[in-house]
């Protein structure tokens, strides 16, 4: 169900329809895994004229870079904590 959701939210960003959608039902796209995958797909849609390298891939993971390795940072404190103090 994830990878749908995943391949959905992608597929509807790329075809310009997820704003309208997201407009439409409001706070039902915020679902942490599809905003995610509209997060990343959104700037490379927007860059995609200029080049698969210096375009898509430059811009890929501009939103969602800091998010990942936050994520990771705190997962990585929170283990180290859990295994002291735990």
């Amino acid at each position: 169900m994830s990878v749908t959701l995943i391949f959905l939210s992608v597929l509807l960003t790329g075809l310009n329809v997820y704003d309208r959608l997201a407009r439409f039902a409001g706070a039902g796209t915020l679902v942490p895994i599809t905003g995610f995958a509209n997060a990343m797909a959104s700037p490379a849609v927007e860059h995609r004229s200029e080049g698969a390298i210096l375009g898509v891939a430059a811009t890929l993971f501009s939103i969602v870079g800091p998010v990942i390795a936050y994520g990771v940072g705190a997962s990585v404190l929170y283990g180290l904590a859990l295994c002291l103090f735990g």
